[in-house]
């Protein structure tokens, strides 16, 4: 295994989009709804992939197994404070530390900007990325459940900038 994090360039909105259409089909299979995902909107999610990848605001990572694109991460600098957007890991690499490496990415990026705490939202029925985020020390700070389309289920984590704890 040679993991690398690649900094997203234009040309690498359309591997993103792919990469969520495929993790979203194993991921979010009886959570999101399957019309969602069976007509996946590949050019929209390319479009607003690259509007991420081209606005300062932004940081976008590739995450590459060699030659193989196997999932991406982004997060945002509000200025107020820094989100974790996306952290998406094709199934058969999750569980090897890749989300921790993506964590220190970002807890470097808050502790030379001076940001001592940053947030993400998740799906809870996503269990194995609650899991994940329990794990890396983050804390619930808002829930927003019980949405007849559990797709609009949402928690809140918030993590120390500076510390990463527990093990992906």
């Amino acid at each position: 295994m040679d993991i690398v994090f690649v900094p997203a360039k234009a040309n690498d909105a359309a591997a993103i989009s792919t990469l969520r259409q495929r993790i979203w089909d194993t991921t979010y299979r009886g959570i999101y709804p399957d019309e969602l995902i069976d007509h996946f909107d590949h050019d929209w999610h390319q479009q607003r992939d690259l509007k991420k990848i081209s606005e300062p605001s932004f940081t976008v990572y590739l995450i590459r197994d060699g030659d193989e694109d196997i999932g991406y991460f982004m997060f945002q600098d509000t200025g107020a404070g820094v989100r974790l957007c996306s952290l998406y890991v094709l199934q058969e690499y999750q569980h090897r530390g890749i989300g921790k490496l993506a964590f220190s990415i970002i807890t470097d990026y808050c502790r030379k900007k001076g940001i001592s705490r940053f947030t993400c939202d998740c799906n809870p029925h996503n269990e194995n990325a609650m899991r994940f985020y329990q794990r890396m020390g983050g804390v619930v700070i808002k829930t927003d459940t019980g949405h007849e389309n559990q797709q609009e289920d949402g928690v809140t984590f918030e993590f120390d900038g500076g510390i990463i704890s527990g093990e992906s």
